[in-house]
């Protein structure tokens, strides 16, 4: 039983570890740690997951890989926004 609960906790905060890296990268060019990444992967996930009901897109039972791409694309999506919203440290820096 501890074997199927640690796979069932393991695997989604890896997977959201590593899907927060990928869209730092993708907007910033730099990771932002391991907390932070697991929180924008999580976050970017529902966002995903959202974004492929929009457009009818049919994830689940679509297979690892294309609900691993929307992921990233949400994550994405959520680090565009808040970085229109409250901006990036290098504006912050310019404007003092």
């Amino acid at each position: 039983m501890l074997d199927q609960i640690s796979l069932f906790t393991t695997w989604p905060i890896l997977t959201g570890i590593i899907v927060g890296y990928i869209a730092n990268r993708i907007v910033s060019g730099e990771g932002k740690g391991c907390c932070m990444n697991l929180i924008i992967g999580i976050v970017g996930s529902y966002v995903g997951a959202f974004i492929g009901q929009m457009i009818n897109v049919q994830l689940t039972g679509a297979g690892y890989i294309k609900n691993f791409l929307f992921c990233v694309l949400g994550a994405v999506v959520v680090l565009w926004i808040w970085l229109k919203l409250f901006g990036s440290d290098d504006e912050k820096k310019s404007r003092k």
